[in-house]
């Protein structure tokens, strides 16, 4: 999604980050295959913390929510905030998701 981006631009953005909202224990990788669901549908585990450690929520969250539509498709996100409990926040989901881009 960034790839259109100069590099300067780019830089810009990920050096400008949105002020905290909340900090919190983050996975760090929290894309949908690293969440674990029992038979019975409920959450069981996580898995690949290697990167886990605190952050601004949402750091997890603007990469968690992108991950449903790479492993299940569009139109999950909606489903995910609301479950979540919270309203998508169009700026902080677009710093995060662009140092996701930029990582390693």
């Amino acid at each position: 999604i960034h790839r259109d981006l100069p590099f300067d631009e780019a830089w810009r953005r990920a050096t400008t980050p949105p002020p905290i909202d909340k900090l919190v224990v983050c996975h760090g990788d929290p894309c949908a295959p690293n969440t674990l669901i029992g038979d019975d549908g409920h959450w069981s585990g996580h898995v690949d913390m290697a990167t886990m450690g605190v952050a601004d929520r949402w750091a997890d969250l603007a990469v968690g929510s992108w991950s449903l539509s790479w492993n299940y498709g569009p139109g999950w996100e909606p489903l995910f905030f609301d479950t979540y409990g919270i309203d998508p926040d169009p700026d902080r989901i677009a710093y995060y998701r662009l140092l996701w881009d930029l990582g390693p």
